[in-house]
Parts: C-alpha cells; sequence; structure tokens
C-alpha cells in the first residue's frame, strides 16, 4: 500500500500548500479582534491616567479638568487605535469612564456645576480621542500618527518618549529603496505631529492653572475665555522655547528610534528572503 504525503496530495490537486508565514498571518487575523479588545480594555486607564490617581480612579475636580480632558482623550484614541469596529470602541471607553466616575467622581460640588462639567470633560474628551485615533488603522503610517498623538496629549507619568519612538520607527516598516524621501517626509511629519499635540496639551495645563477657587470670573463662559486667552499666550510666547525644551528631553529617545527602525527594515528584508525561498517550493508543479 503507498502512502501519499499533504504535500504530494496538494500537488496532485494543482493547489500549493501555505507557506508557514502565511499560516501564522492567517492565525493572527482570526485572534488579532479578540486580542486588540483585551489590550484596549487593559491599556485605556494607564495611557490617560497612570500615575495621576490610584488604579482605575480618575482626577475628577474642577481644577483637575485639563489632567481629565487630555487623559481621556489619549485614553480613548489608544482604544480607537487598537479596536476596529466602532461599537466595541465606544463600549469600552463607556464603560470604564463611567467606572472611573463611579469611584471617583465628588458626591457634592465643591464649585458650581463641577459635576456636570466633568461629565461634558469626559463625553467631549471620549469623542474626540475615537475621532483622533480611528486613522490608526490605516497601516503603519497612520498607526505612527495616533502614537504620536497620545504621546502628546496624555499626562501620565510613563515615559512618553517609548511611543514616539516607536511611531518615528513605523514608517520604515513600508519603506523601500524607493521610497526613501517619502519616508523621510513621514518621519518629519510624526515628528510634528508630536510636537504640535505636545504643545496644546501644555498650552491648556498653563491655561488651566488661571482657576483657582477664590477666583469669581462671573461664569463658565468667562472662565473659558480665561483659560483660552492665557493659553493663548503660551502659544504665541513660548511655542519655540517650549518646542526646544521638548526636543531637548526626549532626544535619547531618537536613538531608541533608530534602533527600532534597523530593526523593523532588517526585519523586512529576512522576511521578504523567507518568501523567495519557500515560494518555489509551494508554487512547483508536479511533472507528468
Amino acid at each position: 500500500m503507498s502512502t501519499t504525503t499533504n504535500a504530494e496530495r496538494d500537488a496532485g490537486s494543482g493547489t500549493p500548500s501555505p507557506r508557514p508565514l502565511d499560516r501564522g498571518r492567517a492565525v493572527l487575523r482570526r485572534v488579532w479582534p479578540e486580542v486588540a479588545l483585551l489590550l484596549a480594555a487593559v491599556l485605556w486607564w494607564p495611557v490617560g491616567f497612570w500615575g495621576l490617581m490610584p488604579w482605575l480612579h480618575l482626577p475628577l475636580k474642577a481644577l483637575d479638568g485639563d489632567l481629565v480632558l487630555l487623559g481621556a482623550t489619549a485614553a480613548a484614541a489608544s482604544v480607537s487605535l487598537l479596536v476596529r469596529s466602532p461599537w466595541p470602541r465606544f463600549a469600552i471607553v463607556l464603560v470604564f469612564s463611567g467606572l472611573g466616575w463611579l469611584l471617583s467622581a465628588p458626591a457634592v460640588d465643591s464649585y458650581p456645576d463641577e459635576r456636570e462639567s466633568l461629565v461634558i470633560l469626559l463625553v467631549a474628551a471620549a469623542f474626540l480621542g475615537i475621532v483622533l485615533g480611528a486613522r490608526g488603522n490605516k497601516g503603519p503610517l497612520g498607526a505612527a500618527t495616533v502614537l504620536a498623538v497620545v504621546a502628546g496629549l496624555s499626562p501620565a507619568t510613563w515615559p512618553h518618549g517609548l511611543p514616539l519612538a516607536l511611531a518615528l520607527a513605523l514608517p520604515f516598516a513600508v519603506a523601500t529603496w524607493q521610497r526613501v524621501a517619502p519616508t523621510l517626509l513621514s518621519v518629519a511629519r510624526i515628528l510634528l505631529t508630536w510636537l504640535v499635540f505636545s504643545l496644546l496639551a501644555a498650552s491648556l495645563r498653563v491655561g488651566w492653572d488661571v482657576l483657582h477657587p477664590s477666583m469669581q470670573a462671573g461664569s463658565k463662559r468667562a472662565e473659558l475665555r480665561l483659560v483660552a486667552d492665557a493659553s493663548w499666550d503660551f502659544l504665541r510666547t513660548q511655542w519655540w522655547t517650549h518646542s526646544e525644551e521638548l526636543l531637548k528631553s526626549t532626544k535619547g529617545w531618537f536613538w531608541v528610534a533608530l534602533a527600532l527602525a534597523v530593526l523593523l527594515a532588517a526585519g523586512r528584508a529576512l522576511l521578504g528572503v523567507l518568501r523567495r525561498r519557500t515560494a518555489p517550493a509551494g508554487s512547483a508543479q508536479p511533472r507528468s
């Protein structure tokens, strides 16, 4: 009795057997949606609020409204980056925002309409973060842009240079020798995105600092105008100095970005070699 291997049967049927790399990709595509949901749920609080409050608590105070807005926006953007489907995105952001509210919301208003204002900030941040993070599903360049936005906005205390380094390296995941200039332009655009959102976050914090318990601005609109004026003054007068400080404080992470870029480029080259070596074996047809 003769035995027939899987390869021989595939060859006889004219259908090449799937290569190991293709099988690995297929498995990753099947399990990634569930893995992404789990990662998004685990990372929502650390991305936005790590080091600011105890686990799952939020800085729900009127004078910390800037932290609420920036942290919730960065957290929602990270969820939108990982999760492609819209309803799971909203569910994760809504559930964890609600949980943070239940754990941290003040029982009574310390300032007029404090709780109402905090709810508005949370809802606005959730919507803005989901919109900003939606671009992350459009390939490595989109994901790099969202990582730069998160690194620039988040007030959490984790090292912000790490996602920035990854963002600067991701364009090399799709780089070719024929597209050197577009790749470098993408890196420059991602760096500029991070600088812009970092400046916006710093200006909001400076603007919010003008609020204090004894201040009587007259109305919420007047208070917002004071915050906006102080933020604009910071941007107008300090944008260059603050940008220089940001670049100096982050320059060590640029070497990390370079190392990651080399690894990504080398990995792509190695995968290309493996594909070329396995393609003839997978596509070989039996001789008659």
